[in-house]
């Protein structure tokens, strides 16, 4: 099978009868474009099929798995394109939840913003010692959407993520081990990897689809209500264009004020 994508390096692999997808956009830390929000979306739908696949691991290229969304495409869409497409990318982060494979993220030395929200989705979370996580939508201008408050809040408790949203402060990934967001970090990624899907390849795979069901069955309706409660906020705050700006690199854009919106809102 051979899978030809821009954005994404997808490799077969025989023994442990896995798939590995590799965020391919090194030169700007794997943000996901609208390309790539494609491109899962037609290998989720592959896989869905194709129930002889065990496991799949996601990462990216330098062991960079992503930094969020792609901020040149960001600055250029409407409020009523981003709304669309953040409510694809809930679909992703369900969809991943729902695919009868196993799937594994692998955080490697860095992953931040709209990228954590998506690693949300998976079944198991591992990343380097020396991993930099960040949970800094807010340094981005938006409200998290897809999981990133309530789905984190059911995986590390809610103090945590309300403690790990508020701050923007970068998460070690001992921090992250402890609190149960990642189940492993390494030192060598590799061998992480392999011993993940050996373990996994030795599995009923009748026991282990209808388990990753019965996982997902509780926690259903809650999931419904994150999705359905982030994105009443996040679209919300749209109103603001702060997702367009950069105050930090470029210091003549300011996020609008609080009051500024109370403003804004009154005259609509």
């Amino acid at each position: 099978m051979n899978f030809n994508y821009n954005t994404l390096i997808v490799d077969l692999h025989p023994k442990t009868r896995s798939l590995s997808i590799t965020f391919n956009r090194p030169e700007s830390e794997n943000q996901m474009n609208l390309e790539m929000l494609f491109e899962l979306e037609s290998l989720f739908g592959w896989l869905t099929a194709h129930l002889e696949v065990n496991a799949v691991v996601i990462k990216g290229q330098d062991n960079i798995f992503c930094t969020g969304f792609d901020e040149k495409e960001l600055k250029i869409m409407s409020e009523e394109k981003l709304q669309k497409y953040l409510v694809r990318f809930q679909r992703l982060i369900s969809g991943m939840l729902a695919l009868p494979q196993t799937i594994i993220c692998d955080l490697g030395v860095k992953a931040s913003g709209m990228g954590l929200e998506f690693a949300l989705g998976a079944d198991i979370r591992l990343a380097h010692k020396d991993a930099q996580i960040n949970f800094n939508a807010l340094d981005k201008g938006w409200v998290p959407c897809s999981g990133g408050i309530g789905l984190l809040g059911i995986l590390v408790g809610h103090s945590t993520a309300r403690s790990w949203t508020l701050s923007s402060q970068n998460v070690s990934s001992s921090q992250a081990l402890d609190k149960g967001l990642i189940s492993e970090s390494y030192n060598e990624a590799t061998k992480a990897r392999t011993d993940l899907l050996q373990s996994i390849a030795k599995q009923s795979p009748v026991a282990r689809i209808q388990t990753k069901r019965s996982l997902l069955e509780a926690i259903m309706p809650e999931l419904t209500r994150v999705f359905e409660f982030e994105s009443i906020f996040s679209f919300a705050s749209m109103k603001t264009n702060d997702w367009k700006k950069d105050p930090i690199n470029n210091p003549e854009e300011t996020f609008m004020s609080a009051r500024e919106l109370s403003g804004h809102l009154s005259q609509q």
